[in-house]
């Protein structure tokens, strides 16, 4: 695959991410909607609280995640080292809070341990909707490995000879070869 490509499937992955993010961001907000319409009686309020803390925690990584991931869409294709250090910087980053989110997600603060009533155990479903779980844990661990990929790919020695180039067109040259 020529350099051009390399950088397509660069901005492409980076895009996707983005879009992913975006999606997350919608999911959490509207998880958070219903949270705040539902009337639980058998939920302590000290688990809708850890519930709501969660989801805003997620919305907010999410959404930081996104609006980042979104600006390095915009300069991906700009043949700048800065660039390539933003990916392998940002990327991971962003990678590894979507990780920790999805590892400690609102779900666990209300999980049935088996002896609640069934009414409870509804109650904790409605919380913390299924739909919710499975659509952010299926985007946010995507948008994480495209992003720790795009972070990985960008260390091809092809692909840092055109991070390397000046946007002038001028060729790169290190502080050594300039004396």
């Amino acid at each position: 695959m020529d350099v051009r490509g390399q950088v397509r499937l660069v901005y492409a992955t980076i895009g996707a991410s983005a879009l992913l993010l975006a999606v997350d961001v919608a999911l959490s907000a509207a998880a958070l909607i219903n949270l705040s319409r539902l009337d639980l009686r058998m939920v302590s309020e000290q688990q809708l609280h850890q519930v709501r803390i969660d989801m805003a925690n997620n919305l907010v990584v999410t959404a930081v995640g996104a609006v980042i991931v979104g600006v390095l869409v915009l300069v991906v294709r700009t043949p700048s080292n800065k660039v390539r250090v933003a990916l392998w910087t940002l990327g991971p980053l962003i990678a590894l809070a979507l990780l920790c989110g999805l590892v400690g997600g609102p779900e666990w603060a209300v999980a049935p341990t088996g002896e609640e009533p069934q009414q409870m155990r509804d109650e904790y479903a409605q919380a913390v909707p299924g739909w919710y779980v499975t659509f952010h844990g299926i985007a946010g661990l995507l948008a994480a490995a495209l992003l720790i990929f795009a972070a990985v790919f960008v260390t091809r020695a092809d692909m840092r000879e055109y991070y390397l180039d000046n946007v002038d067109g001028t060729r790169y040259r290190s502080w050594v070869d300039r004396a």
